[in-house]
């Protein structure tokens, strides 16, 4: 929700500003975790790599990682000067893959973050993978953040109001199995590397069913997140966790 659709690399500076304002507003410590939009998504379908493996050779990785970073610290910029205590922790500096899932090297180092004041910011990001590479998608990065940390509510802003059942109709609150239903009924996504809504939906039933509540809120209008927890709760679908 950083970026702007197309061919190119755009930062929608508007956006960012919006969200950052909003954050700030939180009295609650969180970890931010933020993808890669018109950054990433463009090369992917440039150099072919939609499935998220990118061979050893043909792809310009390091340019593509340095477009990465770049969207990261300018979204960083605009939480700092919103009053965000953001701290940059690249993801591939935190994480590593486990059978092609990442996982969260350091918990303790993320709580001292939040214990301090302060919110970590995790950008999506590219691993080295076998003889190649891997994308990871910030969706299955934060799922890695909420297995390793276990907080009360993680947060997914996307560009719909509401999550849509198969007959069209808004789903205010589902269990996780239901969910994960509503993940399998949404078409896949092939020109999305980070799988669309489809992944999105999958992710947020697994960490629900870990034991932590799921909001889709749509990212276009992110003040819901410095609303009550029950008034944020209706402006978006909430997936229930776990008993």
């Amino acid at each position: 929700m950083i970026t702007r659709k197309g061919a190119r690399p755009v930062f929608d500076r508007t956006a960012a500003r919006r969200l950052a304002r909003t954050l700030a507003r939180l009295r609650e410590p969180f970890v931010l975790v933020h993808g890669t939009g018109s950054f990433g998504k463009p090369p992917a379908r440039r150099y072919g790599y939609l499935s998220g493996n990118i061979p050893p050779s043909g792809v310009p990785v390091a340019a593509i990682k340095t477009g990465l970073l770049r969207l990261h610290y300018l979204f960083l910029a605009e939480l700092i000067e919103a009053g965000v205590r953001a701290v940059s922790c690249p993801g591939c500096a935190h994480f590593s893959l486990r059978r092609g899932r990442p996982v969260l090297n350091a918990p303790a180092a993320l709580r001292r973050w939040c214990r301090a004041g302060f919110s970590p910011v995790i950008n999506s990001d590219i691993f080295p993978s076998g003889a190649g590479f891997r994308v990871v998608s910030s969706d299955a990065l934060l799922g890695a953040v909420c297995a390793a940390l276990r907080p009360s509510l993680a947060g997914f802003l996307t560009d719909v109001p509401v999550v849509l059942d198969a007959a069209g109709r808004p789903v205010r609150e589902a269990g996780h199995s239901a969910a994960a239903g509503l993940a399998r009924a949404v078409p896949a996504d092939r020109r999305d590397v980070s799988g669309g809504m489809r992944a999105k939906l999958a992710e947020a039933a697994a960490i629900a069913a870990a034991g932590t509540g799921v909001l889709l809120l749509d990212g276009r209008a992110p003040q819901a997140l410095a609303m009550t927890p029950a008034v944020r709760r209706s402006k978006g679908t909430y997936i229930h966790a776990a008993k």
